[in-house]
């Protein structure tokens, strides 16, 4: 494995320094430092690129030794794209390579499954952040080549797996 590139040492350092600060403090510092971590194309370690055909692959950055967050970087293969889910913790991301849509829902009121609300297409360097429990989405490789996003959960990597999705059917 590669050694841990700068500029995520720095990722980690800038969130890490804000992640004790209120929501919209939260909010403003945890996009611009993924904003900067997505300018900077290259960086990436290759073991890290590696799309997963049946699936995207979820490779783990950095886990905070505190818990208190996990940088990802998620690899989508065209046509791959997530569940309809929204997040128990905050969560930010930023589209380090190519191009990805996220799809907004609403969850309906009948208790059927979320219904699409907006289309917004993400191309390298857009940001998006959401508080915990502020929204539903899907992520989708629409695009006929790879694309790469950086994910960060407000959650301990040990729990990243379980504590920061919720799934719709």
């Amino acid at each position: 494995m590669s050694a841990v590139p700068p500029q995520l040492q720095r990722l980690a350092l800038r969130i890490g320094n804000a992640a004790g600060l209120a929501p919209d403090a939260l909010a403003s510092e945890v996009k611009a430092a993924l904003h900067d971590a997505t300018a900077e194309a290259g960086w990436l370690p290759p073991e890290r690129r590696r799309a997963d055909h049946q699936r995207y692959a979820r490779h783990l950055l950095y886990g905070d030794p505190d818990g208190r967050f996990s940088v990802l970087a998620l690899v989508w293969d065209h046509g791959q794209m997530s569940p309809v889910h929204g997040h128990l913790c905050w969560c930010a991301f930023g589209v380090y390579h190519g191009a990805l849509t996220e799809t907004h829902y609403r969850e309906d009121a009948t208790g059927e499954p979320p219904v699409p609300i907006g289309s917004t297409r993400r191309s390298a360097g857009t940001l998006s952040f959401e508080a915990a429990a502020s929204g539903i989405h899907r992520l989708a490789n629409d695009s006929g080549a790879p694309a790469i996003s950086l994910h960060v959960y407000g959650i301990g990597s040990d729990r990243v797996s379980s504590g920061v999705n919720r799934i719709f059917s």
